[in-house]
């Protein structure tokens, strides 16, 4: 089994803790064995909590955000430009 998230770790569960798992579960992976006092199953799972699982790390946050400004800045600019070129046509 391969980790597929940032956060995620592996754990051992039962059917039953897999089930009422509050935690996003990535990966299950049957095991040939049984946990000694339930005589349950084991499973190997990869889990990640649910708050972490859509979190993005502050830094694509900020990244992603100083993008949209950019855009919107450039966008302003070309507009303030081609106002500007109107207004001297009309002068």
């Amino acid at each position: 089994m391969v980790k597929t998230h940032q956060y995620s770790k592996f754990t051992l569960k039962s059917l039953d803790e897999i089930r009422n798992s509050s935690e996003i579960i990535l990966q299950i992976d049957k095991t040939d064995t049984y946990f000694s006092d339930s005589k349950k199953t084991c499973y190997l799972c990869e889990v990640v909590s649910s708050v972490l699982y859509n979190a993005k790390p502050t830094v694509d946050r900020l990244t992603d955000e100083n993008i949209k400004l950019n855009n919107e800045n450039r966008r302003l600019q070309a507009k303030i430009s081609k106002l500007e070129g109107r207004l001297l046509k009309t002068n």
